[in-house]
């Protein structure tokens, strides 16, 4: 892998992270949105890159950026405002 291969990995698996852990968190309308820029960011990653050992390292990434950024939005959202 070269280092722009690792980056355009690295921020395709951060926004399909980030898009999926949206999903979980919106509401009806708004998580449709969400799910097709996934679908789309996974397409355009696929067609850029056909070898298996990117492809598994975008998936395995895309998962660990889905439960960081779930667990910060949970975090986010049951703290304590401090007035």
């Amino acid at each position: 892998m070269t280092f722009k291969e690792t980056l355009l990995t690295m921020a395709g698996s951060m926004i399909t992270g980030l898009v999926l852990a949206l999903f979980s968190v919106l509401q009806a309308p708004f998580n449709a949105l969400t799910s097709l820029i996934g679908v789309a960011v996974v397409i355009m990653y696929f067609r850029k890159f056909d070898r298996k050992g990117h492809r598994i390292t975008f998936v395995i990434f895309s998962i660990l950026y889905y439960l960081m950024s779930v667990f910060m939005i949970a975090v986010y959202q049951y703290i304590p405002t401090q007035t």
